[in-house]
């Protein structure tokens, strides 16, 4: 089957192997689980507001830290889920997200912009491993919903269901890319 995949920091090329097939993470787990909120002294988050330093730099650990810590906590409960749950399902933490077709990338490639993220390139892959297509719409919303809700959420997304707004594949095992589809300009 061929999935297309949207490359956002380093430039892909023809024959090139992303392997999931051990033990290893993605860049979305270093993204959000390695990354910490700090000001240019070292000060965490917590000694940031021990000190109510809520002078720009103080605000930006602060802001740093919850949009950090939601997504991670997002992660968390999303693979804490499918682990119990759904463990036949591969992890979003090993894997690539792709989507089976053209028009769902674009979609992403929409939704990226409207963040300013950079695309360098649309890529065609293969793959010998897992795969599992569901819609990040009903990813744990990052809001001040209870974690019972935010479960909740994570368990309708790992159950496939798709309303076709943000369709997502999560690809493991083997995946090669097969050929270059678009390379984007500034």
């Amino acid at each position: 089957m061929k999935y297309y995949h949207l490359v956002t920091r380093i430039p892909m090329y023809e024959g090139q192997i992303i392997d999931f097939s051990g033990d290893g993470n993605n860049r979305l787990y270093d993204f959000w689980m390695k990354r910490e909120a700090r000001r240019n002294d070292g000060a965490d988050v917590f000694q940031v507001l021990n000190e109510n330093d809520y002078s720009d730099a103080g605000k930006l650990v602060i802001q740093d830290y919850i949009f950090n810590q939601s997504r991670a906590v997002r992660e968390t409960i999303t693979e804490l889920v499918r682990a119990t749950e759904f463990p036949e399902k591969p992890s979003r933490l090993k894997c690539l997200y792709v989507c089976k077709t053209v028009e769902e990338a674009e979609k992403w490639k929409e939704n990226f912009l409207s963040y300013n993220r950079k695309i360098l390139q649309m890529v065609e892959l293969s793959s010998d491993g897992d795969s599992f297509t569901g819609d990040a719409i009903f990813l744990p919303q990052i809001n001040g919903d209870s974690f019972e809700k935010k479960i909740a959420q994570a368990r309708e997304y790992w159950s496939g269901k798709l309303k076709g707004e943000l369709v997502e594949t999560l690809l493991g095992g083997r995946i090669k890319v097969e050929r270059i589809v678009e390379e984007y300009s500034d």
